[in-house]
């Protein structure tokens, strides 16, 4: 992951003492992670019973998705990069037996001595979008998938509305749908002019740096040793359930190139290790 998209998207955000310091923010993302297992990813998997299973996350932030794997009865292990997430995910879980590494995906050495074995599911939920070296995660989380594990995968493609995560500017100027395409030298000063801060600005063009299409991303899969399992491409997307009540709703013309890149919101696979045939 971008260490710099990363420290960009915490400025100004101190790492509490304890968990009643969580600011409401986080503890949101925390109860949807929640959710988000039981109310969609344990049937997008496929898994009837959790129980004595591994499973590893990548990019847990507060970690509340494998408190549910956890509530299952799977055996759950998390790497996360984040710093300020980390300490969230700490003081969250930190009687659930749940293992927490600070780690780097696509850095081995970060978490090789804290990890033994390999698991029978992996998660990376919104995170792969922000990574710039995406080949060497999909490959490290290869090699940590068990021979008939699965490998869950969800990010917002490239040229979606909200890819860029303009939507968190708070200026309602900057929340316009497609605003991240925009070239960088009309893209940045617009922002400046809106009167977004120049620390906000760099993790947005950060952001829109590592942002990658459905049709790269797909062959990256096949190129890293992986076989699509299962696909959704959804307009409205599970957790916007969640966060706006909205229905699950797939895209209906994810079948035409142009428009499956345009109006997917977000793109979600299961994954196995490619077979020896």
């Amino acid at each position: 992951m971008s260490h710099l998209t990363v420290l960009k998207r915490e400025e100004g955000r101190a790492v509490p003492k304890s968990a009643e310091e969580i600011d409401g923010r986080s503890m949101r993302a925390f109860r949807e992670q929640s959710w988000y297992g039981e109310h969609f990813l344990a049937d997008f998997l496929e898994i009837d019973d959790f129980a004595g299973k591994s499973v590893l996350e990548v990019g847990p932030a507060e970690a509340g998705l494998l408190q549910f794997f956890h509530s299952r009865g799977a055996s759950c292990t998390g790497i996360e990069l984040s710093p300020l997430r980390f300490a969230h995910s700490q003081m969250l879980n930190d009687t659930s037996g749940i293992r927490l590494v600070a780690g780097d995906i696509c850095d081995p050495s970060s978490y090789h001595d804290a990890l033994s074995g390999t698991f029978d599911v992996v998660v990376i939920r919104d995170v792969i979008e922000h990574i710039d070296d995406k080949p060497a995660a999909l490959r490290n989380m290869l090699s940590l998938l068990s021979a008939d594990g699965k490998l869950f995968i969800s990010f917002p493609p490239r040229y979606c509305p909200f890819a860029g995560h303009q939507q968190t500017v708070k200026n309602p100027l900057c929340k316009i749908p497609y605003l991240h395409l925009l070239p960088n030298g009309l893209y940045a000063p617009y922002l400046r002019l809106m009167g977004h801060p120049s620390s906000g600005i760099e993790y947005l063009l950060a952001t829109k740096r590592t942002r990658i299409s459905l049709r790269k991303m797909e062959r990256l899969f096949g190129s890293t040793g992986f076989d699509l399992e299962k696909r959704g491409l959804y307009f409205f997307r599970p957790a916007y359930r969640f966060r706006f009540r909205l229905p699950t709703f797939r895209n209906p013309l994810s079948w035409l190139p142009g428009f499956r890149e345009v109006f997917t919101n977000g793109a979600l696979y299961v994954l196995r290790q490619r077979s020896a045939a």
